[in-house]
């Protein structure tokens, strides 16, 4: 009978850490690209000027990132900057 509890406890342990674990994100380390689609509330797949308010850093260096003038961000140039901030 004291076998058939602790092999209960056990399996109740491990069942128990793996939900939590599936829950868990790992940690940013700065590495990775930033997820700028949040901030596209309209879908066009560009992060405009008003858009980019939503994040500080973004909004602060927008005029830098915008390479073609045109007003918006788009992917290559949002990956263009990650790309920049990886290499450095």
């Amino acid at each position: 009978m004291n076998a058939l509890i602790k092999v209960a406890a056990l399996a109740a342990l491990l069942s128990a850490t793996t939900a939590f674990a599936q829950g868990t994100e790992p940690a940013k380390t700065g590495a990775e690209p930033a997820d700028y689609s949040k901030l596209d509330t309209n879908g066009d797949g560009k992060v405009s000027k008003d858009e980019a308010m939503g994040d500080a850093t973004l909004s602060a260096k927008f005029d830098e990132l915008d390479k073609d003038k045109n007003g918006s961000l788009s992917t290559a140039e949002l990956k263009a900057s990650a790309e920049k901030r990886k290499d450095k």
